[in-house]
């Protein structure tokens, strides 16, 4: 019996070829559109608060869970379409925005409250915009925590909570009625014992004790 050959061209033929793009196939524009929706979509639905604002704090957009809490002003407000932060320490931050990386902090709200926030330049200039992230903080039992894993002591851990709401280091000194020469010197020490150089540093550090 004589054996069939098999043209290798015809069986490729015959054969769906994964990587073949059907007639009917959508456009690379088009596909762009429908996932930018689903990730309008996806965004809207978080628990977390986010926006998208310009350098002056024009508001650009913002999700369901933006519109409630500016809603209840504890974080933030809305005057006409401007953000109305209830600390300066947000504008700081959105001033500070690059895209290289998500800057952070954490600030205090307006029913006392802590919450930290995440800014990050989305868009370049000349319309340089801002994607501005918001979630409370679980509260000084995370800070604690922070405190218990690096063995502060009670003044230094004190220091640090305080930095970490957003208190600047004179208002601190004053607040625990010490000088500024004590207060840098725990700082140091706290600083030393969390392997951290920076405010930037310490909020890098801080993060990992801070549950959404």
């Amino acid at each position: 019996m004589s054996q069939r050959r098999i043209d290798p061209a015809s069986v490729r033929a015959s054969l769906c070829d994964p990587f073949r793009v059907p007639a009917d196939a959508p456009t690379p524009a088009q596909v762009d559109a429908v996932c930018g929706q689903a990730a309008v979509n996806w965004i809207e639905g978080e628990r977390r608060a986010r926006l998208i604002v310009s350098r002056d704090l024009e508001v650009m957009w913002m999700n369901g869970a933006a519109r409630a809490l500016s809603d209840d002003g504890e974080a933030f407000g809305l005057e006409g379409r401007r953000l109305a932060p209830s600390s300066p320490i947000l504008a700081s931050l959105v001033a500070s925005a690059c895209a290289e990386e998500a800057r952070y902090t954490v600030m205090p709200g307006a029913g006392g409250r802590r919450w930290v926030a995440w800014a990050r330049q989305v868009c370049a200039a000349p319309t340089a915009l801002i994607g501005l992230t918001l979630q409370r903080a679980r509260g000084e039992a995370r800070f604690q925590a922070l405190i218990d894993h690096h063995f502060l002591t009670p003044s230094e851990g004190r220091i640090i909570e305080m930095l970490l709401g957003g208190a600047e280091t004179g208002r601190i000194a004053q607040a625990l009625d010490i000088s500024i020469e004590t207060l840098r010197t725990h700082l140091k020490h706290a600083y030393q014992k969390m392997g951290v150089r920076s405010r930037g540093e310490l909020f890098a550090e801080a993060i990992s004790f801070v549950g959404p």
